[in-house]
C-alpha cells in the first residue's frame, strides 16, 4: 500500500496527462481495494491468507472498495504472482543464482525456477489458467 501511495503522490504524476495515463489510473483503482483488504483484513494480512480467501471474504472486500469482483479478484491475483516471484527471487539469491535485471530475465527466471518454489495447488492453478488462456 504505502509503495502505491508514493507512486500516486510522486512527481511524475504532477506533470499534465501524466496523472491520467492508463497505469496511474490502473494504480488509483488498485490502491482502493488494497485499502479496503487492510480495513478488512488488517496490515499484517500474509499472501497465504489472501490465497486462501473465500467467496464470502471476497465479497465482503468488493462491497468494501465499491469494486466489481472481477477487479477485486485480478488484484488478489497479481498478489499472489509477486509471492510467487518473490520466492523465485529469494531461491535463486539463496542458491547463488544471479537475479534477474529486466523483464526478460524474470520470465526466464520463472520458468526455470517456478516450478521449484510453487506449492502443488498453485501449480494446478497456474495449469488451469494457461490452458484457459489457450483456449481464449
Amino acid at each position: 500500500a504505502d509503495e502505491i501511495n508514493e507512486t500516486l503522490s510522486s512527481w511524475t504524476s504532477k506533470i499534465p496527462g501524466a496523472g491520467n495515463s492508463a497505469e496511474m489510473q490502473q494504480a488509483k483503482e488498485t490502491q482502493i481495494v488494497v485499502n479496503a483488504m487492510i480495513g478488512n483484513l488488517g496490515e499484517n494480512v500474509t499472501a497465504t491468507e489472501i490465497s486462501n480467501l473465500d467467496r464470502k471474504a471476497k465479497l465482503k472486500l468488493a462491497i468494501a472498495c465499491k469494486k466489481p469482483m472481477d477487479e477485486v479478484n485480478g488484484v488478489l491475483e497479481s498478489f499472489k504472482q509477486m509471492e510467487i516471484m518473490h520466492r523465485i527471487l529469494r531461491y535463486r539469491k539463496e542458491n547463488g543464482i544471479p537475479l534477474p535485471t529486466d523483464q526478460n530475465g524474470l520470465k526466464m527466471a520463472m520458468k526455470e525456477d517456478g516450478m521449484k518454489v510453487m506449492t502443488g495447488q498453485e501449480k494446478v492453478e497456474m495449469r488451469k489458467a494457461y490452458q484457459k488462456s489457450a483456449r481464449a
